[in-house]
């Protein structure tokens, strides 16, 4: 049903109009331009119908009043009068009317042509919305919603004109193969998904994020100050996806990876800002994943940008999870990235402290075409049977869907075999059943850097 507003001081002529139209609309009168303004101001018809002749304010100025507040561009007009004026039409037509009814009028005569207007309005309504569509479809990701390639190709060269910076940030989901295969292809795309949302949020008063393809997006800062700034929210956006990762099982194993480029030192251009996060994205996935680079003109000797990068909160959070693992027994674990640091570490101590360290691998020997659903749950009683079973000044990280890693302080000669056949496959057995797969080990000593 549409909204129809009737404008004019003659009250039979409202009441005829009113008893004509309200049959298969809803219609509401006004008397006066003011009372017609409050009318529109509550609510926007799809048809005003406005008599020219009006004491105080005439149809014209009333039409004017309301194109100075944009009014006439939401719905169509059709002016009420009793006088054939050229003139009148021609100034009526600048000012968005529509149509004309002289008065007298016929009653079927008057309903078709607003049912004409009605119709044209609603058929021209139907198709901006399908433009809409079109225009939104093309230049948006199905799957997340988020902006696809081509509008950031077109806008990132827009903006990098308007604002003279910016920072192109290419984001990989890590593992996202594994995901698949291990919790099946609608886990991965809830990955997808997730990643999506989590991209959008941050990025909705910084720039914008948008989907490159696969398990790949972007992100485009303009609206910052220093490359700090771009460092703050790369490590703001890690911390928010592995606070989701902790409560989505799907996302256990999974991390990101991101290279960054900035304009103009980096590309002036989609194109060739492309081009260096792509190759800051290498870096970042060989050196370990879960991490982030800037990009450098030798890209292959890249410094790392480590994720580890922290603030106050993630400082206060990191020294009381510390107090927790002083608390409790069994080894130390952590991501990769941090795992890697600690190995450095101790390799550099080892001639100050005069300790001795071992690197140990850990290995599910699995069938080549085992699922990878058992897998993971085989390797889950892996971690526990490592959990269970070494110091709290040990530490350990999940390598790989089959592996894990270790390093062990202060080995004593000899007792190695007693830790891997008396303590972890023992262990192993005991929560997983003996049918359960084989482990192999191999160890290394830490040599002093």
């Amino acid at each position: 049903m549409s909204r129809i507003y009737i404008c004019d001081d003659d009250k039979m002529v409202l009441n005829m109009l009113s008893r004509v139209l309200g049959e298969q609309n809803s219609v509401e009168t006004a008397q006066s331009v003011e009372e017609l303004m409050n009318l529109v101001d509550r609510e926007s018809p799809d048809l005003l119908l406005l008599d020219y002749l009006m004491p105080g304010c005439n149809g014209l100025q009333g039409l004017e009043l309301l194109k100075s507040k944009g009014y006439p561009d939401r719905f169509s007009v059709i002016m009420i009068t009793g006088e054939q004026q050229p003139e009148l039409e021609i100034t009526s037509l600048n000012l968005g009317v529509e149509d004309f009814i002289n008065k007298p009028f016929k009653p079927d005569v008057l309903t078709k042509r607003v049912q004409m207007i009605l119709d044209r309005k609603a058929s021209q309504e139907d198709m901006n919305r399908k433009m809409e569509e079109i225009t939104f479809k093309s230049f948006h990701d199905s799957m997340t919603g988020l902006y696809n390639r081509e509008y950031a190709e077109k806008n990132i060269d827009r903006l990098l004109e308007e604002t003279g910076k910016g920072a192109f940030a290419m984001i990989d989901l890590d593992n996202f193969k594994y995901l698949n295969d291990a919790y099946g292809h609608r886990s991965g795309d809830d990955a997808i998904c997730v990643v999506a949302g989590i991209l959008e949020e941050a990025s909705r008063d910084k720039g914008f994020s948008f989907r490159l393809g696969g398990d790949e997006f972007g992100i485009f800062l303009y609206k910052y100050e220093t490359r700090a700034d771009v460092e703050k929210f790369i490590t703001d956006l890690f911390g928010e996806y592995n606070r989701q990762a902790v409560e989505k099982d799907f996302l256990v194993n999974s991390s990101l990876s991101i290279g960054i480029a900035i304009a103009f030192d980096d590309g002036k251009s989609f194109e060739e800002l492309y081009a260096a996060a792509d190759k800051a994205l290498y870096c970042a996935k060989r050196d370990g994943k879960n991490g982030y680079c800037f990009y450098t003109a030798d890209y292959t000797d890249t410094a790392r940008s480590r994720a580890e990068v922290v603030d106050i909160r993630q400082l206060r959070k990191l020294i009381e999870d510390r107090k927790e693992i002083r608390d409790r027994r069994g080894i130390y674990k952590v991501d990769y990235r941090e795992f890697q640091r600690i190995y450095n570490f101790i390799e550099r101590c080892l001639e100050r402290t005069h300790q001795t360290a071992k690197l140990v691998m850990v290995a599910l020997n699995c069938e080549h075409d085992e699922n990878p659903r058992d897998i993971e749950i085989k390797m889950k009683s892996v971690e526990q049977a490592i959990a269970g079973s070494l110091r709290r000044n040990d530490v350990g990280t999940r390598y790989s869907i089959t592996q894990y890693l270790l390093v062990l302080i202060d080995v004593q000669e000899g007792a190695m075999e007693n830790v891997i056949e008396n303590r972890i496959k023992k262990k192993y057995t005991e929560i997983s059943g003996r049918d359960s797969g084989e482990l192999i080990f191999e160890e290394m000593d830490i040599e002093e850097e």
